[in-house]
């Protein structure tokens, strides 16, 4: 029976992973900067109402990329940004309020926020998001500060408005300090997503983490202008799916 277990992980292994990509709905924080070119300064925006029908509209999209491989046995995973459990909750509503004994597969990494370029990418705490989501128990797994906060910084409150202050005063710490420990970030990604037990897996986050996870993942696509450029970049609430790809 062992052998056979060592088997079946085995080929589990060998079978490479098909995971369809998609990029949250629009946030506050994309209509604010669309409209004033401005950051907003809004900390973990939400989705639009826009957002929330454009999740809901993509609903129709990942169930078909889904029966191309079939619908049974997906994990779902998502940041814990709002706007992306948003997008989650619209995109896949029977997944993400399973109850919890119907052990519906569904996990909240925090290696899939979005890289600091914004107040929008600072999170909220667990306390905070469950407040908003009572029956998303997992998120009791994350860290009380799970984005980056510079080292000068990291005494204040997690939630309130001392951190968006101290963003607004510093923009460049947050973002140095992100981009410092980002490239281990997304070599710890890849390892979670190599080791996870599905074979099949819907990402919900957001387009710089997207487009530089699957850059480092060696994916291109075909820009407007006929040639190709590294990495998926992806519009609000697109779904793309990647077909048996093996993490070397």
């Amino acid at each position: 029976a062992m052998a056979e277990c060592a088997g079946e992980a085995a080929t589990k292994a060998m079978a490479g992973k098909t995971i369809i990509f998609v990029r949250h709905g629009e946030s506050e924080y994309n209509k604010a900067m669309r409209a004033t070119g401005q950051d907003p300064f809004l900390r973990d925006a939400p989705l639009t109402e826009t957002g929330r029908a454009q999740a809901e509209e993509a609903q129709g999209v990942l169930r078909k990329l889904q029966e191309e491989v079939g619908s049974d046995g997906w994990l779902l995973l998502s940041s814990p940004l709002q706007r992306a459990l948003d997008t989650a909750a619209g995109l896949w509503p029977s997944r993400f309020f399973a109850p919890a004994e119907r052990l519906e597969r569904l996990e909240v990494w925090p290696e899939l926020r979005e890289v600091i370029t914004g107040c929008d990418d600072l999170g909220s705490t667990p306390q905070r998001l469950l407040e908003k989501y009572p029956h998303l128990q997992q998120l009791n797994l994350l860290p009380e500060v799970w984005w980056t906060v510079p080292a000068a910084y990291q005494n204040l409150p997690a939630d309130g408005d001392a951190m968006k202050d101290a963003y607004k005063d510093d923009e460049d710490a947050f973002e140095d300090a992100d981009e410092a420990v980002f490239d281990s970030r997304v070599a710890l990604l890849i390892e979670k997503l190599a080791a996870v037990p599905e074979s099949k897996i819907v990402v919900v986050a957001h387009c710089d983490l997207i487009g530089k996870l699957t850059k480092k993942m060696g994916l291109k696509e075909k820009t407007t202008s006929g040639g190709f450029r590294k990495g998926w970049w992806l519009s609000n609430c697109e779904c793309r799916m990647l077909r048996d790809f093996h993490f070397s």
